[in-house]
């Protein structure tokens, strides 16, 4: 792998990071000058090997169940006081 830092046509500095079979692998932005994007492919080379991997792949498990919502009913019939006091805006 290496990096290889590029100067733009607006006189920004950038860089990629390529792959030994020449496929890029990530590319930063830009930046105003050329030590400060030598400064975050420094930064990268050293922190890269304790990065951390979060695998998104796997399913979230479900937490717990929610409640059921408060019966809308009194003795069978809709209790017409209490529609639109759930938090529920009314229609």
């Amino acid at each position: 792998m290496k990096f290889l830092i590029a100067a733009a046509d607006t006189g920004s500095y950038g860089f990629t990071l390529v792959g030994d079979d020449g496929q890029v692998i990530a590319t930063g932005r830009q930046y105003a000058d050329k030590a400060t994007a030598l400064g975050v492919v420094s930064d990268l080379m050293r922190e890269v090997g304790s990065a951390a991997i979060e695998d998104r792949t796997e399913p979230i498990e479900p937490t717990e169940p929610t409640a059921a919502p408060p019966s809308r009913t009194v003795d069978g019939e809709p209790d017409l006081a209490r529609i639109g006091r759930s938090g529920i805006p009314p229609v």
